[in-house]
């Protein structure tokens, strides 16, 4: 089998792209693992509650304000083949994301002092700290799109690796000379959280070299494009990835703390590799997605074989590992991965032909089944978060996900319809 896929490895430079991407997220699996072992014990289940739950309110803000800019960065870059226009492109979003990280932070600053919940629970000052360097998150979130409608996996893999890796390294000095102190430990894994990602990137923005010539001509032309596409997409996210950055919210809103937020937040840590396969192949494929009428069968075909032994395997180990490494107060989690995993699985499938859609700028198709998939999180969570707690977010990701992937199929299945229409 292996002198089977040297050659096509040596060939192909989508499958070298392939084996890049997904060889960098299993890299980084036992890296962020180990990150989170350290942070748990350091924090407690209570703190790492904390931590998470300020990540989510951050999230939660950048799905509500970035106005749809991600992807009409995206759709330009896709339809762009001129090397100095795509800097141009880059140097215009980076204007565009300044604007926005200004709206994100007067929204945050007054989420801060208004919001009864985050005064309760002792962490309105520790928000308002973390404001002034949140843009990571923005530029983090935003180059991941763009990356891949350039193909630049290779930047997209750096963006990944680099503030990851560093990361972990400050978390094990953190362990091994540090582990005792009597600080405000949430404060020090911020400031550890903020410092390396910040480190981490600023290579990445040197090797992407933005220029800022003609920026009011591609801040228009982005505009346009938001104005047919990236709007469409972002007012559908609004109700399913926003929606489903306020279950991590809602959870802490009706537990007496933020274990359950923490909890949470570990099952899908572990689950996540799960959602890798389908996503690096999509994301790879992007651009070859745009000029074919369908996705490939055998692609699909391995992607689903691959992703279930996946499954089975996250299952086997995840008892044992959590009992091993985290120890007694965080059995919950076990059951809650079970739960999970097969959530992320679905969605992961339905990313997989979203991507094929937006690779054809199908954003209002995207935008319309982003809505119904919100509707239907709000709906579960609303029900579900309050009798189960943390177990409710876990089932309204299963049943959202399947929703989901059954109402991208449709979309999908008509597009295919209309591309070979169109061809013949």
């Amino acid at each position: 089998m292996f002198k089977r896929l040297l050659p096509l490895y040596q060939n192909s430079p989508r499958f070298r792209q392939v084996v890049s991407l997904y060889s960098v997220n299993v890299m980084l699996i036992p890296l962020s693992i180990i990150s989170s072992i350290i942070i748990t014990r350091f924090l407690g289940t209570v703190g790492f509650g904390d931590f998470k739950f300020l990540t989510y309110v951050i999230n939660f803000s950048l799905v509500l304000f970035n106005f749809g800019f991600f992807q009409a960065g995206n759709r330009a870059l896709v339809l762009n083949t001129d090397s100095e226009k795509t800097r141009e492109y880059y140097g215009s979003m980076l204007a565009i994301l300044a604007g926005l990280f200004l709206v994100i932070s007067i929204f945050l600053i007054s989420y801060a002092i208004i919001d009864k919940n985050i005064s309760e629970k002792g962490l309105r000052i520790m928000l308002i700290s973390i404001i002034p360097f949140s843009w990571i998150f923005l530029l983090n979130n935003c180059f991941e799109v763009l990356f891949q409608a350039d193909n630049r996996i290779d930047l997209l893999t750096r963006g990944k690796i680099y503030p990851k890796f560093i990361f972990f390294l400050s978390v094990l000095i953190l362990y091994l000379f540090f582990f005792n102190c009597t600080g405000n430990r949430l404060k020090i894994i911020w400031i550890c959280f903020l410092g390396t990602y910040i480190i981490g990137y600023l290579p990445i923005i040197y090797k992407v070299n933005p220029s800022f010539k003609n920026l009011r001509i591609r801040i228009n032309e982005i505009w346009s494009f938001n104005k047919t596409y990236g709007f469409n997409v972002y007012f559908g996210a609004l109700f399913s990835t926003g929606f489903s950055a306020l279950t991590g919210l809602l959870v802490s809103y009706f537990g007496v703390n933020n274990s359950g937020v923490g909890f949470y937040a570990l099952a899908l840590t572990i689950a996540e590799p799960l959602s890798f396969i389908p996503n690096v192949i999509a994301t790879t494929h992007y651009k070859d997605f745009s000029t074919k009428t369908s996705v490939p069968k055998r692609l699909i075909l391995i992607t689903i074989a691959v992703s279930f032994s996946a499954l089975m395997l996250t299952w086997i180990l995840v008892g044992p590992f959590i009992k091993f490494f985290y120890g007694p107060e965080f059995r919950p989690v076990i059951l809650l991965t079970y739960i999970v995993s097969i959530g992320v699985v679905m969605n992961g499938f339905a990313d997989f032909f979203n991507r094929f859609l937006g690779s054809h700028g199908e954003g209002k198709a995207l935008r319309n089944s982003a809505i119904v998939v919100g509707f239907c999180i709000m709906v579960f969570n609303l029900t579900l978060i309050p009798l189960f707690g943390e177990k409710g977010a876990a089932y309204t990701l299963v049943f959202s996900g399947l929703i989901y992937i059954l109402n991208i199929l449709w979309y999908y299945r008509r597009l295919v319809i209309t591309l070979v229409k169109n061809k013949g």
